[in-house]
């Protein structure tokens, strides 16, 4: 059950995307900002690098306890890869002119581009809670 809420949640957050309107005046985007998106970004990167690397050692592993720990140390950076998206999507939200958001125009190929990367992330993470679930079912019972 957990499982299925976490792939809910992983879906969720994929599609509660903002999508900018024609009529969205924003203020232009903050280099700063940029700077730190970029960084949130290949941080991300990294942690999806991370949990590969954790479902090919849960993979390899025979000892039954190993393997259990590794599946938590897994579901774990999961959680924390999640609570790093849902925080990142919020710079890119439009806030009605406040300054916060992306701008139109220019930045809008930069918005998309991150936009198109974040999905893919959300897709790799949905491929890595779909392979966690095959490794606990596979798990002999106790």
């Amino acid at each position: 059950m957990k499982t299925s809420m976490l792939v809910a949640s992983i879906v969720a957050c994929a599609l509660a995307v903002p999508v900018a309107s024609a009529q969205d005046k924003s203020a232009p985007a903050k280099p700063a900002m940029s700077v730190e998106m970029d960084a949130q970004m290949s941080q991300m990167q990294e942690n999806m690098k991370a949990m590969q690397a954790q479902m090919e050692k849960i993979h390899a592993t025979t000892d039954p306890k190993e393997r259990q720990k590794l599946m938590q140390a897994h579901m774990q950076t999961m959680q924390d890869n999640m609570k790093a998206m849902h925080s990142m999507s919020k710079p890119m939200m439009m806030d009605g002119g406040q300054g916060g958001g992306m701008a139109m125009g220019g930045d809008m190929m930069k918005h998309h581009h991150m936009m198109e990367e974040r999905m893919g992330m959300m897709e790799m993470m949905v491929e890595q809670m779909l392979q966690h679930q095959q490794m606990m079912e596979s798990a002999p019972v106790k």
